[in-house]
């Protein structure tokens, strides 16, 4: 149905004695007339992203822990397209599309949230397309001292923006993981030299007392987040997975007396600010993925920290290129 003028709103559309107002061609007029989404904009302005956000949908990945073996994965799921011109974006297309998508089975989440990505470019007639995936999958993690089975909430990340031909992917995952104060760890540690002293020890014996005692301190949970672009089928979640639990201190659902000291121990005689966690982070995978990646991949590493002798939480963020974090790596070496 054509409009008399481009700016008409169609909820306050004037009926004329030619319009069609009953019968099947009233049926097509209001089918028309009622599809608000695909009339001009009120003015001008176009909009960067329009979607919808906290979507929540389950798909089957074929294989996560390298087992083989097919897993579903819960996810929360934000979509959206630039709006050129029309009023507004078809919601329900968003919606097949994510349905229709979900009923495969995926390689990786990756590969849904690209194959969302397109549909939804289509579908919609956009020039640019974004989804953003997070997906909660219990991962299978063997304790460290009693090798029992703890099924381990992680998230992984998939993050899709197209743009015409030109399509990039973050691929990228959030664990938990624990830290130690260091500050309170070497006060506590050095605090005990006075008394010692006055007990008759030597400096050599108080030195050995100092290297074998695991002084406390604070300790709390936090969460770290692996992010680096991808390039063809690199990183995996897999890949990722391996890198936050070299250089973090990954925590457990299950854990046994023994795994609970372990836990605590490598956590005193490792601790950790939020800042050593994402430099740390980034100086492995950069190791990892330098001559795997092109050079200006963005990696991405954020570390919040629930801190527990403070009210407020801590956090860190390092979010740049392969190729810097190289040169400032070569500036320490």
């Amino acid at each position: 149905m054509e409009h008399d003028n481009k700016h008409d709103d169609p909820v306050n559309y004037k009926l004329k004695d030619s319009d069609p107002l009953e019968g099947a061609s009233f049926e097509v007029f209001l089918d028309e007339l009622s599809d608000v989404a695909s009339a001009k904009a009120l003015n001008n302005i176009s909009i960067d992203e329009a979607g919808i956000a906290n979507q929540k949908i389950v798909t089957t990945i074929d294989d996560i822990d390298g087992t083989g073996e097919p897993v579903s994965i819960m996810c929360d799921i934000e979509l959206n397209v630039d709006l050129v011109g029309h009023r507004g974006i078809h919601m329900s297309r968003c919606e097949e599309v994510l349905f229709e998508a979900s009923k495969k089975h995926h390689k990786s989440l990756d590969d849904f949230a690209i194959m969302v990505a397109k549909g939804l470019q289509n579908k919609q007639e956009s020039q640019r397309a974004n989804v953003r995936m997070t997906g909660i999958y219990l991962h299978t993690h063997l304790t460290k001292k009693s090798n029992l089975k703890s099924l381990d909430r992680i998230y992984l990340i998939s993050n899709v923006s197209i743009d015409g031909h030109k399509m990039s992917v973050q691929s990228g995952i959030s664990v938990y993981n624990m830290t130690a104060c260091p500050c309170t760890r070497t006060f506590t540690k050095y605090s005990i030299i006075p008394e010692l002293k006055q007990l008759g020890y030597s400096v050599d014996q108080i030195q050995n007392i100092l290297d074998i005692t695991k002084t406390g301190t604070h300790t709390q949970r936090g969460k770290v987040t692996l992010l680096i672009e991808k390039n063809e089928e690199t990183p995996s979640h897999g890949e990722l997975y391996k890198i936050l639990d070299e250089t973090c201190h990954l925590i457990y659902e299950l854990l046994k007396r023994p795994d609970e000291h372990d836990l605590v121990v490598r956590a005193l005689d490792k601790p950790q600010f939020t800042e050593d966690v994402v430099r740390e982070v980034a100086g492995v995978a950069y190791k990892y993925f330098v001559n795997k990646l092109p050079d200006d991949s963005r990696l991405i590493v954020e570390s919040t920290l629930l801190d527990s002798i403070h009210i407020h939480d801590v956090c860190a963020k390092i979010d740049r290129s392969l190729e810097d974090i190289g040169k400032e790596l070569k500036t320490i070496d």
